[in-house]
């Protein structure tokens, strides 16, 4: 089911974009419309489908009670990941030419409320839902949790189309894979990732050179490996059917497609 509704989701993917640039006017001028716009396009690629792929649980995952103080360590990897990659992410597009996307500031105060919806909350709920709840976790089932949590960092970065953002997507999205699969509750992913864009939204016009990438990697990469010491036993890599395999294929393929318009 996982694979199917990720599947769908890819193939659907532009053409629900474009569908709503056409039913919408031109947000471009107007923070409040293109905030609308873009909570509208969250909920309509992530929050629907990934109802389909309820409970958001495996059975493979062992559900951790404590909660203050694994959101307390969730708070601080999101943030902490999005400082890093505020330093990285400069380079790898100096070394791609990737082009970075602009994003719309809010003027007053009613756009903030909608910016911090559009931007911070609503893609952490949505997307941790889908990816994290029903995609690794749909996964877990069908395979063991290292390569569902590989599988499902790759297809997250991938998906979101973004040439210059990739390293960021894949650090965000492997952090809050390793906190699904290490504490078994959808909130810690989605505590992380709501850090991990709302750091990006205060530290906006805060230099690169700011950012002091080597000790922050440092941190994360010790994080990483401790949380992925903790999966490496919860099941070996069993082979999976020929369909569910073709479906992954074509899910990789085609998302890795988006970006060969900003390749050539």
């Amino acid at each position: 089911m996982a694979l199917m509704v990720t599947l769908g989701v890819m193939l659907l993917r532009l053409p629900v974009g474009w569908g709503i640039q056409q039913l919408l006017p031109n947000p471009q001028g107007d923070p409040a419309l293109y905030y609308a716009t873009l909570i509208l396009q969250e909920m309509l690629l992530w929050g629907l489908p990934a109802l389909l792929m309820l409970p958001f649980r495996s059975r493979r995952l062992v559900v951790q009670r404590k909660w203050l103080g694994v959101s307390a360590a969730a708070v601080f990897i999101g943030a902490m990941t999005q400082m890093a990659m505020m330093a990285v992410t400069p380079l790898w597009v100096d070394v791609t030419g990737a082009a970075q996307g602009e994003i719309m500031l809010p003027r007053n105060e009613i756009q903030w409320v909608l910016a911090v919806l559009a931007l911070v909350v609503v893609p952490a709920l949505v997307e941790e839902a889908f990816f994290r709840g029903g995609l690794l976790t749909g996964l877990c089932d069908t395979m063991g949790a290292l390569p569902a949590l590989l599988l499902s960092t790759l297809v997250f970065a991938l998906m979101h189309g973004s040439l210059a953002g990739f390293p960021a997507h894949l650090a965000i999205s492997l952090l809050c894979g390793l906190g699904m699969l290490t504490r078994g509750r959808l909130r810690v992913p989605v505590v992380m990732h709501m850090c991990y864009n709302g750091a990006a939204l205060l530290l906006r016009n805060t230099p690169a050179s700011w950012m002091p990438a080597l000790p922050l990697g440092v941190i994360l990469t010790a994080a990483a490996m401790w949380m992925c010491a903790q999966i490496l036993w919860r099941g070996r890599y069993r082979q999976l059917k020929a369909a569910d395999t073709a479906m992954l294929c074509v899910i990789v393929l085609g998302a890795a497609a988006m970006y060969i318009p900003e390749l050539i």
